[in-house]
């Protein structure tokens, strides 16, 4: 089944800066109020999940030290924290990374969250939250064996095996801390132990198996960040980790999925992945438009950009200029945590976010600074980079963590959440940022939402491929990405100046099923379901009335009381063009003269609150 939710924000004024990108901390007018608080500067997650199933994005969020909190969306670009979520025992463990699926496929987004130690135990089990369907959680994870109680600093749900349930594999940290020293007895060096990575595989009826050693996923290289994806083409889910101490312990790892004989080969070397760093955060994309998946991997010093040329990667940060590694001038490191690919000015190419922020290290092998600020590196489209300064609103001066993106004010661009540590000696009034994107530009957009049939219902590992006159793109949907955090599940395509989409071609997780859907509408949001198709003129678009419809001219539209004046009045045609046609309106209703060629239109009105109304009309 394919169906558009259209999607279309009024324009904010604002002054036009040299490169076009404009962001604001809105976090204060959007009721977020928060920060985590850390004990070990480790953790700091963050999901955009849509708990509600209301078709916008809700904030999760990880609380460290104390109860995690979820922030429900209103519609209008503000949210409330949920009262009584049924997530209390969060008080009672520290929690560092969070992200979500639908385990039980029973279409509602379920979050299992990282844990470090808890009030009894030094090292504690993790936290499975069922979600009840009425914005309750049943904490329901039943692995709390001593194997299993670890320093868990990311996961990511991941259907390894292709039965259509989503299996959790998760990455743990050090659980025995032991340093080298000089002849100054100075430490120069880790030799940390690290606990084991666990892969558990989902049974069906929220049952798992512990199928680590059978799957060949026993990496103990105190990894911080984890991804699942598809780095080879060959439609299955493969495993890149992100190894700290690298240089010390153990590089990154990738493992490749071999379904043939069930297992994952870790194929690191060959690859040229098995890059030794400091690795705190994976983000994936196509930054080249080359149809195949690159990762940005952040570290302390200098980032990595894996270029991925026919399976073989080259780090080319330094060419790219997206290397990150001074926080002012040349003498002290950043630290990179987080980090997100978005095309955040709809262009075609995806950008890309860094949050930064500061952990001790020993002298001898790092400098870093307390003032760490994000960075935002804009895509030149030819395989470079710029980064920009802070006058475009990227200004955050306190220690990020985890960072993830929406459109969660559903404005057709992508804003950015920034996770941010409360102490100690940062300041007072610490606070996490949510980066508003109020770029303005002409550029154009679609966003996929994925919704699997045969394959999990996330369609997780389902990849599409956006055709348009001139450009293919490609995405890919994870189920747990950068730090400790995941981001919205709709996938958002700008596609520059282009008016029409020719055709998505979803292929669905695991390669087996193809689907290719046409008549795509610009500046819309489309679900695609598995194997299910419904032909345009069956769409329940209409939220107003309008008559006579089918029409052969002027049409009526009324409008609802709660319609709080007209601030914009848009028509598509069935290619997601924008037609440009005269109309007059009143209080109570709008006359259109829709003189244009036969087929269907999209109307769409904008009330001065930025509430869209809408109705689908055929010409005759």
């Amino acid at each position: 089944m394919i169906k558009r939710i259209i999607f279309i924000g009024f324009y904010v004024i604002m002054s036009h800066l040299s490169n076009g990108q404009e962001f604001r901390k809105s976090q204060d007018s959007a009721g977020i109020d928060y920060n985590f608080a850390q004990k070990t500067y480790n953790g700091g997650g963050a999901a955009w999940v849509d708990l509600d199933n209301d078709g916008d994005d809700d904030l999760y969020l990880v609380g460290g030290d104390k109860t995690d909190k979820i922030y429900i969306n209103n519609g209008n670009g503000t949210f409330d924290e949920l009262a009584n979520p049924g997530l209390e025992q969060t008080e009672n463990f520290y929690t560092t990374g969070v992200i979500y699926g639908d385990l039980d496929n029973d279409g509602d987004k379920d979050v299992f969250v990282n844990t470090y130690f808890s009030d009894t135990e030094a090292f504690c089990k993790n936290l499975l939250y069922i979600n009840n369907g009425d914005l309750t959680f049943t904490e329901s994870w039943e692995w709390d064996r001593e194997e299993d109680k670890s320093m868990t600093m990311g996961s990511v749900f991941i259907d390894y095996n292709l039965d259509g349930l989503l299996d959790i594999y998760t990455v743990n940290y050090v659980e025995v801390a032991q340093f080298t020293f000089d002849d100054q007895n100075m430490i120069n060096g880790f030799d940390h132990e690290c606990f084991v990575n666990r892969m558990y595989r989902n049974d069906g009826n929220l049952n798992f198996t512990d199928v680590t050693d059978e799957q060949g996923l026993g990496n103990n290289g105190c990894a911080l960040a984890v991804t699942a994806t598809d780095y080879d083409g060959d439609h299955d889910l493969d495993l890149l980790l992100g190894n700290d101490f690298g240089p010390f312990l153990q590089g990154n790892r990738m493992y490749q999925n071999d379904r043939v004989n069930n297992i994952f080969k870790e194929q690191s070397e060959e690859l040229g992945a098995n890059t030794e760093m400091f690795s705190m955060g994976i983000a994936v994309a196509d930054y080249d438009n080359d149809l195949d998946l690159d990762y940005y991997i952040s570290n302390l010093a200098a980032n990595v950009l894996l270029e991925n040329n026919d399976g073989i990667f080259n780090n080319v940060s330094e060419i790219a200029q997206v290397k990150n590694t001074y926080a002012y001038g040349d003498s002290t490191l950043t630290v990179s945590w987080g980090n997100l690919f978005a095309d955040i000015d709809n262009d075609g190419d995806e950008d890309l976010f860094v949050a930064n922020g500061y952990v001790p290290a020993p002298e001898s092998l790092a400098t870093t600074s307390i003032l760490d600020p994000d960075r935002l590196f804009v895509n030149n489209g030819d395989k470079t980079f710029t980064m920009l300064d802070s006058t475009i609103g990227i200004t955050n001066e306190f220690p990020s963590r985890g960072a993830a993106y929406s459109d969660y004010d559903m404005d057709g661009d992508i804003d950015i959440l920034s996770v941010v540590f409360d102490k100690p000696n940062f300041g007072e009034n610490t606070q996490t940022v949510l980066y508003e994107n109020i770029t303005e530009n002409d550029n154009n957009w679609i966003g996929v939402i994925l919704e699997g049939t045969q394959v999990n219902k996330d369609a997780f590992g389902s990849k599409i491929y956006v055709h348009t006159p001139n450009n293919i793109y490609l995405r890919e949907l994870s189920g747990g990405a950068s730090f400790c955090s995941q981001h919205t599940s709709t996938l958002h395509i700008g596609i520059g100046l282009e008016t029409q989409v020719d055709s998505i071609v979803v292929i669905w997780t695991g390669g087996k099923n193809q689907q290719t859907e046409q008549n795509i509408l610009t500046n819309t949001i489309t679900k695609i379901v598995e194997n299910m198709t419904v032909a345009v003129d069956n769409l329940n678009l209409s939220t107003l009335s309008a008559y006579p419809n089918p029409t052969r001219g002027n049409v009526t539209i009324l409008l609802p009381d709660h319609v709080n004046g007209i601030s914009q009045v848009n028509v598509f045609n069935a290619q997601g063009a924008r037609v440009f046609l005269g109309y007059e309106h009143s209080e109570n209703k709008i006359k259109l003269d829709l003189n244009s060629q036969f087929g269907y239109y999209l109307v769409q009105i904008i009330d001065k609150h930025g509430k869209i109304f809408q109705s689908k009309i055929m010409k005759i």
